[in-house]
């Protein structure tokens, strides 16, 4: 598993760099991204929210991180991350419970699924 956790690593750099050359590398073709607020993207508005457009990560720290395989070029990734990130000019910041599914395509783990939640918060 760690080929996709260094997939997810790769991702995960690319975002904080804004590096979308990069970041197209790591997303699967038929991408299907939610976030944690409800919203929902394929790859192309995906790609250009995420570079240049209304949101700028800049922390994401990996809380916990399991992987699972489904089958032969599938795994499912499970965790916590922290992030930061600059929405529309407003900063903001949570935790966040995901799934992830990665899938090989082209001989390399792309993200193809992402659902992400806020977590709740600790007492």
């Amino acid at each position: 598993m760690q080929d996709v956790f260094a997939a997810d690593d790769a991702r995960t750099a690319a975002l904080i760099a804004a590096d979308r050359p990069a970041l197209e590398r790591t997303l699967a073709r038929q991408l299907h991204y939610v976030h944690s607020n409800g919203l929902v993207q394929d790859r192309a508005a995906y790609l250009d929210a995420a570079v240049g457009g209304a949101m700028q990560y800049t922390t994401i720290t990996s809380l916990q991180r399991q992987a699972r395989p489904l089958a032969d070029a599938v795994v499912a990734l499970t965790g916590s991350n922290h992030v930061e990130v600059v929405l529309d000019g407003k900063p903001l910041q949570a935790n966040v419970l995901y799934t992830a599914i990665y899938v090989q395509e082209g001989g390399a783990w792309k993200l193809s699924v992402w659902q992400s939640t806020p977590a709740p918060a600790r007492p």
